[in-house]
């Protein structure tokens, strides 16, 4: 039983010439009285069956009075229906004759409390009515709006109407038949989650065959203002007169639900067609709108349908005792499965309510053979053995309101996770894994490996080829079929040596002095092992990667020896696989080193030996790369010359040179020279290229050799006067001249001149 319960309501309302608050039900059904006042006509009386909702916070309508229906008969061409005239040949015949409201009582669950706002009522009305016998079926109509805006299971149902209906067949006509009328009303309450179970079957005088169905509830009226049938309008709250047949279904809300299932439900609500029963789980909380339908049969032939159209609310309902478990997984109602992994005890959580309402308690389960009983709560369960063991709960067994659970536990106490692994420790081959899990009670399904490097394996038994070498956490996780796992975990070391040692220099010749690095890429190796380089030049040096300087010219060779952490040996020699050149020396001319500036161009040739390339650099700017240079300078002056070269391995060797670049030398002194103040050969002094002078003097002197004048620069002369501003006299005076140029010997000379007054 359930902690929760549906509430099933049905509520039917009617308010005269307005939108009624709650329809919920109602069905018609009529009774041959005999012959009417001649054999020609039949004497029926009509009953027309309405339900409401009562419950006064809900504003609900009251029953209509007068209630006004129809009746059509169907024309003999078989195409459409024409109205028989009612009172006082109006359009509607109209029920004065009212019986009721009459409640009706809410089912009596056991052990169930049930919502106490429940509020039901039903009307009767009757009517006599005298028909001619005919060859086509009379159907009598009553048609009304709205149904409740809170239906679950079809659209809009706040602005759909009902229309309730029953015909008389030409057969039911001519044997004087009655319908058949329904024995009970549908339970006001349905509890949610638990089993429905009613008596929908009907009675019927005549001893006919009666079968049952779920079908369509018709639509009815709607929110529309104005008359009805007959070409009024059919949308009105009440159509005046109601509207004759094809009938419009009402419509669900597909696909969950449609007439056939009204309710869903697990399992679903249906209906026995030769019982009436209906049964099913309601699963979904909410208002349900169903209609069943009873066809007489008579020798085969069709008497008439009734049809009952109501509303069934599903809520819940509290229940007084409720046995509930916790623990274990629900599997049907009151049922649960339980699993226990690798364990022998279960400590039981008990969830049943209502407790003030229980009063015993008490525990069975099978162990070792034997029942094993508790009243605690929240028992201990204890089991010698593995394997399935079925006990049940029971609250207040031996009363009226008792309930009970059954459980089924599978103890799985065994479950084991175990492998084993070979390798060659010292070899780079394959690890062999063997799955050694074991389960006395269930069989093993899955296998799960972890391998610790990424890789994933669900195979019980496979080899596996490491690539690094590490220590490697390897996990397995096992399950069996019923879900228990366990898993374990060992230790790998794959620290094999290498096979073969490989190592990558990063070069193999080059000139002296050669730097070679050295990396050991021997597989599988890392930063863990030992590596010792042994060189041919009688040095050493340890590590993954090396640096090596071969200092003189050769060939040389070297051993590598890798060791791994856990001790495994490899090693690799290796002959004649460095070579060390000398580097190149640098051989060059140039003509000529001196050059005059009229025709400056120099060639230098590069006769170096097994070079690649050269580069020539004027002045420290200007480069040049063919083997030989030409060359032409603008500007006089020493310039400088270097040639760079290099070979195969970019060793490379310079040579620096210098090459004077000069003007044509012209100097020379005057005769004679006039300083008398006319601005023109006021000095004595060396006329020419005086700029390119390294050094220089003049000396004056007179006839008798007496020193008059001196200077070393060359842009100062005698302006004929003794050193006491005196004036010379005119005559004929003696110079001597010294003066040095760049790259040439020191130049004397001596010689006369005259100076002009």
């Amino acid at each position: 039983m359930k902690k929760y319960l549906t509430v099933l309501l049905l509520v039917f309302i009617l308010i005269p010439r307005s939108k009624a608050a709650h329809i919920i039900g109602g069905e018609m059904y009529y009774e041959c009285l005999g012959y009417g006042k001649d054999s020609t006509f039949r004497k029926y009386l009509i009953t027309i069956k309405l339900y409401r909702d009562c419950r006064p916070q809900q504003n609900a309508a009251g029953f209509d009075r007068p209630l006004g229906f129809s009746i059509y008969r169907k024309n003999s061409t078989g195409n459409g229906y024409t109205q028989v005239r009612g009172n006082a040949n109006q359009g509607e015949y109209s029920i004065q004759t009212f019986q009721g409201p009459d409640s009706i009582a809410a089912p009596s669950y056991p052990c169930l409390i049930i919502p106490p706002d429940i509020c039901v009522e039903q009307g009767l009305y009757t009517y006599e009515v005298e028909l001619p016998i005919i060859n086509q079926e009379y159907v009598i109509v009553w048609q009304r709006c709205c149904r409740n805006n809170t239906i679950t299971n079809i659209l809009n149902p706040g602005n759909t109407g009902a229309t309730f209906t029953v015909s008389i067949s030409p057969e039911a006509q001519k044997w004087c038949n009655s319908s058949p009328q329904f024995k009970n009303f549908p339970p006001t309450v349905i509890c949610v989650n638990n089993p429905l179970n009613f008596d929908h079957s009907a009675i019927d005088k005549d001893g006919d065959l009666l079968v049952y169905s779920f079908c369509e509830p018709f639509a009815g009226g709607g929110s529309g203002g104005g008359g009805g049938g007959g070409g009024g309008n059919c949308n009105s709250v009440t159509p005046t007169p109601d509207c004759p047949p094809p009938f419009t279904p009402v419509n669900f809300k597909a696909p969950q639900y449609g007439y056939l299932f009204p309710m869903g439900g697990n399992p679903p609500v249906s209906i026995n067609s030769i019982t009436g029963l209906i049964t099913g789980e309601p699963n979904v909380q909410g208002q349900f709108v169903m209609t069943v339908c009873c066809s007489e049969y008579r020798n085969g032939t069709l008497l008439s349908t009734i049809r009952r159209d109501f509303q069934f609310n599903v809520a819940s309902c509290q229940g007084t005792v409720v046995a509930a478990l916790n623990s274990g997984k629900e599997v049907s109602r009151q049922n649960y499965e339980i699993l226990i992994c690798n364990a022998d005890s279960f400590q039981m959580d008990n969830g049943s309510y209502q407790q003030q309402f229980i009063n015993d308690i008490l525990w069975e389960y099978q162990t070792g053979g034997q029942t094993v009983q508790s009243t605690l709560w929240n028992p201990l369960l204890r089991f010698s053995e593995g394997g399935p063991h079925d006990g049940h709960l029971f609250l207040n067994p031996g009363t009226n309101c008792s309930d009970t659970v059954a459980f089924h536990i599978q103890v799985i106490k065994d479950l084991k996770a175990d492998f084993s692994f070979s390798f060659d420790s010292c070899k780079a081959g394959p690890v062999n894994f063997k799955n050694l899990s074991t389960s006395p009670h269930s069989a093993i399904q899955t296998w799960s490996w972890d391998l610790g490097d990424g890789f994933k394996s669900f195979e019980q038994n496979f080899n596996l080829q490491y690539i690094h070498p590490d220590e490697y956490a390897v996990r397995l996780d096992i399950s069996d079929n019923y879900g228990c796992k366990n898993n374990t975990t060992k230790i790998i070391k794959w620290f094999p040596a290498p096979d073969v040692i490989v190592f990558r220099p990063s070069t193999n010749e080059g000139c002296v002095p050669l730097t070679v690095n050295f990396k050991n890429v021997s597989f599988p190796t890392d930063s863990s092992y030992k590596f010792h380089w042994i060189f041919s030049d009688s040095t050493s040096a340890d590590g993954i990667t090396v640096n090596h300087t071969f200092d003189t010219i050769g060939e040389y060779g070297l051993s590598l020896q890798v060791r791994s952490p856990l001790g495994c040996f490899s090693e690799g020699r290796f002959d004649r696989i460095i070579k060390v050149y000398p580097p190149p020396s640098a051989v060059a001319s140039l003509d000529p080193l001196r050059l005059n500036i009229n025709n400056a161009t120099v060639k230098g040739y590069d006769s170096t030996q097994q070079t690649i390339g050269r580069t020539w650099i004027i002045d420290g700017k200007d480069y040049f790369f063919d083997k030989d240079l030409f060359y032409t300078f603008e500007d006089t002056g020493v310039h400088s010359i270097r040639l760079i070269v290099s070979d195969k391995f970019l060793c490379t060797d310079t040579i620096d040179r210098e090459v004077y670049v000069f003007r044509d030398f012209s100097l020379y002194m005057p005769n004679a020279f006039t300083p008398n103040g006319d601005g023109l050969n006021e000095l004595f002094q060396p006329v020419g290229q005086i700029n390119d002078l390294l050094s220089y003097r003049l000396a004056v002197y007179d006839r008798w050799g007496g020193l008059i004048f001196e200077t070393s620069d060359p842009k100062s002369g005698w302006n004929g006067k003794f050193s006491n501003a005196k004036d010379a006299e005119g005559g004929v005076y003696i110079y001597t001249l010294e003066f040095q140029r760049n790259r040439y010997p020191l130049t004397r000379e001596k010689n006369i001149f005259t100076l002009i007054r």
